[in-house]
């Protein structure tokens, strides 16, 4: 049995840690390249910092599929249990004959 519950509860948690990305660079941890006491370490720093943050944009893209296909799995199963439910009703409607008493239970 698929918890679609929990599928949801990880797509928006994703999607959470996302929009926390969204509003935050990485670029913001730095100062100013001349605070480090060396322009080359300063430099360097700033360097590291641009291909981190295409790292994290990165990241970002690929948790929106995650986030995205969690969501569609969840409308999946939740659609497929829906059909299930409906194809066991009919049959055990249509089990049940005309007996009133088989159609109680």
């Amino acid at each position: 049995m698929v918890d679609l519950t929990a599928l949801l509860e990880a797509a928006e948690g994703i999607n959470a840690v996302i929009s926390d990305l969204s509003q935050e660079k990485v670029s913001d941890i730095l100062g100013p390249e001349g605070c480090y006491g060396n322009t080359t370490l300063g430099g360097t720093c700033h360097d590291f910092v641009s291909r981190w943050q295409i790292g994290v944009q990165n990241l970002v893209t690929d948790s929106n599929q995650v986030a995205r296909r969690l969501a569609l799995s969840a409308v999946a199963y939740s659609g497929a249990e829906h059909k299930s439910i409906g194809a066991i009703s009919g049959i055990l409607q249509r089990s049940a004959g005309s007996d009133p008493a088989a159609a109680q239970w």
